[in-house]
């Protein structure tokens, strides 16, 4: 019996056993296919925060003009953003390394 798909037994008035279905997902979704799930999620949900930022520290760089203190956090959130990008390549490159078969965006 699969850990995910945990069913109680109960027994009816007539004495047969009946198998209850207490798993919210379906049975052919195992922990490879959760973890492949999470990990799209974090990656899109990197992406489209790192385009967001990106997005933001050019309209802050924009509307700066002559101000330098807004020039400088325009600068410092893009470097930000990409320390944040290299450090979840880094992540993602040890983990394939140490986990055997790697992980598979899909």
């Amino acid at each position: 019996m699969n850990w995910l798909m945990m069913k109680a037994m109960a027994v009816s008035a007539a004495g047969k056993l009946l198998a209850v279905e207490t798993s919210i997902l379906p049975d052919d979704f195992d922990i490879d296919k959760i973890l492949k799930l999470i990990l799209n999620i974090l990656v899109y949900g990197l992406g489209a925060a790192a385009v967001l930022g990106v997005i933001i520290a050019g309209i802050q760089y924009m509307t700066a003009r002559d101000d330098v203190a807004q020039v400088a956090k325009a600068k410092k959130r893009l470097i930000e953003i990409v320390i944040g990008l290299v450090a979840w390549a880094l992540m993602f490159t040890v983990l394939n390394w140490l986990i055997p078969g790697g992980l598979t965006i899909s």
